[in-house]
């Protein structure tokens, strides 16, 4: 075995975003894709449950204890540069890969900065602002199959749409992805990235435990405008609060469980259903072991 990083009975709330969660008993930090697969195919070997994140910036862990096995991306960093594509690996920072490119002035994910999150996690949510989302400048992904081998998917052959794709509710093993590249005026991209930044903290509770957006915009709507029309900013469960900043924002204010986020999740649609006659969709994906 290689010399990953194992940790034992750790608190699920330093692994996502929400603070929320019990422990795992397990905690892997590969540092490369052999070191990933080795630690698979010995999990499966001894029947160990395992589960895959990134930043964990959209999950809702449950507040049962998991005995088993996460297994975190952080340390495969890999940002190659080929001269009509970048290879990245799924644990990066999708805002590290954008400013890596605009180093190299490549401006075509400039739109997409400000999203919390690693690149894995923005391929499994098809994430997007402003214009732009992550498949459409997605060439293909370096994925493991169940005989613990890496194929090589094409984009095109990976059914996605708006906030989604294939992978979303799987537990799949991305291990990294090419993505095009496109020249551009990097002056003016970052001068946009400022504008995209400066509307979020407006507009977001940002520095707050928060998950991101909870619910998906439907059709010619916007979630955030029909959970304020309800009268739900504010209204909480426990310490789980819909953000008075931004009501598709739910809040961990101090000691919220994950059930209390569900709890009020579940209270939002109900009341938007009732009032607006809409049924929100959950952008945020529900773990349960």
């Amino acid at each position: 075995m290689g010399k990953y990083k194992l940790d034992f009975n750790v608190s699920l709330k330093t692994l996502c975003t929400y603070g929320i969660g019990g422990t795992a008993k397990y905690l892997y930090h590969p540092q490369n894709h052999v070191e990933l697969i080795e630690i698979i195919k010995q999990l499966d070997q001894s029947n160990i449950k395992w589960y895959i994140i990134g930043s964990g910036s959209n999950v809702i862990f449950p507040d049962e204890n998991f005995d088993g096995a996460i297994i975190k991306l952080d340390l495969m960093q890999d940002i190659i540069f080929k001269d009509d594509y970048v290879y990245v690996s799924s644990g990066v920072l999708l805002s590290t890969l954008i400013n890596r490119m605009l180093d190299h002035k490549y401006v075509n994910l400039a739109p997409l900065m400000g999203i919390p999150g690693t690149v894995g996690g923005a391929i499994v949510d098809n994430a997007g602002s402003y214009g732009t989302d992550i498949f459409s400048n997605l060439i293909e992904i370096d994925m493991l199959n169940n005989n613990y081998e890496i194929e090589h998917v094409p984009s095109s052959s990976i059914g996605h749409g708006y906030r989604y794709s294939d992978f979303k509710g799987y537990n799949c093993v991305i291990i990294g992805a090419k993505f095009k590249v496109v020249k551009g005026d990097v002056h003016e991209a970052k001068k946009q990235i400022n504008e995209y930044v400066t509307k979020r903290a407006q507009t977001q509770p940002l520095g707050t435990r928060n998950a991101g957006s909870v619910f998906k915009n439907p059709e010619g709507m916007s979630a955030g405008a029909l959970i304020e029309d309800c009268g739900l900013k504010g209204f909480r469960i426990n310490d789980a609060v819909v953000s008075e900043k931004h009501a598709n924002f739910i809040i961990n204010e101090r000691g919220a469980t994950s059930h209390d986020i569900l709890e009020l999740i579940e209270v939002i649609k109900d009341t938007v259903r009732q009032k607006k006659g809409v049924e929100l969709e959950l952008e945020q994906i529900v773990i349960r072991w």
